[in-house]
């Protein structure tokens, strides 16, 4: 019964993570109300303790919970083994998400491109359970530092959080942190929520690094579509 209800919770958390996972993608009144809606202020802020730097050295995924305000952050880490100019274009690309990183993630289409923000709408599919699933996603670019996104519109009552990309040993590794508050809009035990996060978020990160080393190492090709924030802002980290 116990191995069925964490399965259950996987599927569920499927869902809010392959949206998440997009990474350039609240209720709106919380939103307006705090002066660091995404947690990014928050996150920049604060430095690894020792046990933490030993795990993401070690290549684990760290997750922890972090209050902002009233509300509750999910955070995970990793540690990629490259510079965030590397990084950087792979994780504000949205079509190395789709059928890559996240496989489910099976159309993305671009409403708004602008080297700071970007809209856009993307359908993923779950399993049999679930059907289609269309959501729309704003984001906004600091380049090759952080990403905040939002929802606005689709799946979920309330969906926010962001990416940022921490330089490390003289700018040759990036510590990747994402941080996603989520209300699914519907009453959901706590413990679903803390098997879902378990199960889905290091895949996440992971699938990530995998994907970075990679193309890094010349053993993929990145993927030739992309949005104006991904080579903008790459050219910018290599001419500063």
């Amino acid at each position: 019964m116990r191995s069925c209800s964490r399965v259950f919770a996987a599927l569920f958390f499927v869902v809010i993570f392959l949206l998440s996972n997009l990474g350039n993608m609240a209720s709106a009144v919380d939103s307006a109300q705090s002066s660091d809606p995404c947690c990014a202020k928050s996150l920049l802020a604060h430095d690894d303790d020792a046990d933490t730097q030993t795990r993401l050295n070690n290549g684990e995924v760290v997750v922890d919970l972090v209050e902002n305000g009233e509300t509750k952050f999910v955070v995970g880490k990793i540690m990629i083994d490259q510079p965030p100019d590397v990084v950087w274009p792979i994780l504000v690309n949205p079509f190395e998400f789709a059928g890559k990183i996240c496989p489910r993630m099976k159309q993305c289409d671009v409403i708004k491109d602008q080297p700071d923000i970007s809209v856009l709408q993307c359908s993923i599919y779950v399993c049999f359970l679930f059907p289609t699933i269309t959501y729309t996603v704003e984001s906004k670019y600091d380049p090759v530092n952080v990403v905040e996104f939002k929802r606005t519109g689709g799946f979920l009552r309330d969906f926010r959080g962001c990416w940022i990309l921490r330089p490390l040993k003289d700018g040759t590794r990036t510590e990747v942190l994402y941080s996603m508050f989520v209300d699914p809009g519907v009453p959901v035990p706590k413990w679903i929520v803390r098997e879902g996060v378990k199960s889905e978020l290091p895949h996440t990160l992971k699938g990530l690094r995998e994907r970075v080393e990679e193309i890094a190492n010349n053993h993929g090709i990145p993927e030739a579509k992309t949005i104006t924030a991904s080579s903008v802002h790459a050219k910018i980290a290599q001419h500063p």
